[in-house]
């Protein structure tokens, strides 16, 4: 087939200057635009941006000989979502684009500086460790809904999503996005500066599984691995000066103090799914917690054992010194009264 790239560039040109000047902002193009290898890398159109609601009538999509086109809109908030992160898939189109036409030079500004503001957060600690974190449950999201998978051709397209999700992952803490987009995974991985040793060696053994649970296994392996790797990178992009708040923590405790008197008499008289659920309740407090103030890791449901219920409760007991000690050593204000007689005084309580 002859190639006809720049004619269709033209083309669209053409068009937005006799039908669409009042209705379109930009047109963006990118070199090869996706093209398979063999065809030719020239600048071809990719999206447009409208200016008016009748601009969206530009879009089209057809075919001309064996080669099929798409000239679709993106509107100016959408381009801010992307460029904060919110669509991965569609980061390589908006970074490669290059503006082949402009309504005006302020609008063909605003598409630059965009794009570098984008650039740019991809460099912020604060910016990209969130958003790797955040594609990281996304794959994990994924996964747990292909545990109750039983069709192959489910299981494989759910695995393929959880990849392009914890690629975007490794992505951000690189600083960085897949240049590819969607394709060439394991290329865009060469790319970067750090990525899990073994993730490429366990993906293209996943494209060998052909049994449901054998793909699984591989999926949770390369969540397994990248979990592990992004963690050490997560603790070193914690802010250096965050300074908790520990009235918030004695407010907490003065809350959960009763929570820790219940499971003291529910392990005491030896019942054991009270004492269990009770225990799952605190151990996702404590994990609530421990970021926001700085806290040692508090691992109490290790300690449960249906035989054993005082070591369970003693376990609860020593978290809950290591919380009041903490608390104390802060020296803020605590709601703490030896009688209901104290308490009245402390709030202007009339006794009669």
């Amino acid at each position: 087939m002859q190639n006809i790239d720049k004619e269709l560039v033209e083309w669209a040109v053409s068009k937005i200057r006799t039908e669409y000047k009042e209705d379109v902002s930009l047109l963006i193009g990118q070199t090869g635009g996706g093209k398979i290898p063999t065809d030719e890398q020239n600048m071809v159109f990719d999206f447009f941006i409208p200016s008016t609601e009748r601009g969206n009538q530009l879009a089209c999509t057809f075919i001309i000989e064996d080669m099929g086109y798409d000239l679709y809109p993106i509107s100016w908030e959408r381009l801010e979502r992307i460029a904060n992160i919110e669509e991965p898939r569609m980061i390589f189109a908006f970074a490669k684009g290059e503006v082949i036409y402009a309504k005006s030079r302020e609008e063909k500004v605003r598409f630059e500086n965009l794009k570098a503001e984008m650039l740019l957060k991809l460099q912020n600690q604060e910016f990209h460790i969130p958003k790797s974190l955040e594609f990281l449950e996304t794959a994990q999201e994924i996964f747990q809904t292909m545990l109750f998978e039983e069709s192959l051709c489910n299981i494989r397209k759910a695995a393929g999503g959880v990849c392009c999700h914890l690629m975007n992952s490794i992505a951000m803490v690189n600083g960085t996005y897949l240049k590819s987009g969607y394709m060439n995974l394991t290329d865009n991985l060469h790319r970067m500066k750090n990525y899990p040793e073994d993730f490429e060696k366990v993906f293209m053994e996943l494209l060998s599984e052909n049994e449901i649970d054998a793909i699984r296994k591989k999926v949770y392996e390369l969540i397994h691995m990248t979990r592990k790797f992004l963690m050490p990178m997560i603790k070193t992009g914690e802010k250096k000066n965050f300074e908790p708040n520990f009235e918030d923590l004695a407010m907490w405790y003065q809350e959960m103090r009763y929570t820790f008197r219940r499971l003291t008499y529910y392990t005491g008289i030896h019942s054991v799914e009270d004492s269990y659920l009770l225990g799952c309740y605190l151990q996702i407090e404590f994990d609530a917690i421990r970021e926001d103030f700085n806290l040692k890791k508090m691992d109490l449901l290790s300690a449960f054992d249906t035989n054993d219920l005082c070591g369970f409760a003693k376990k609860s007991e020593e978290i809950e010194k290591y919380l009041v000690e903490t608390i104390e050593k802060s020296k803020v204000h605590q709601n703490r009264y030896s009688s209901f007689e104290e308490f009245a005084r402390a709030n202007s309580l009339v006794q009669e």
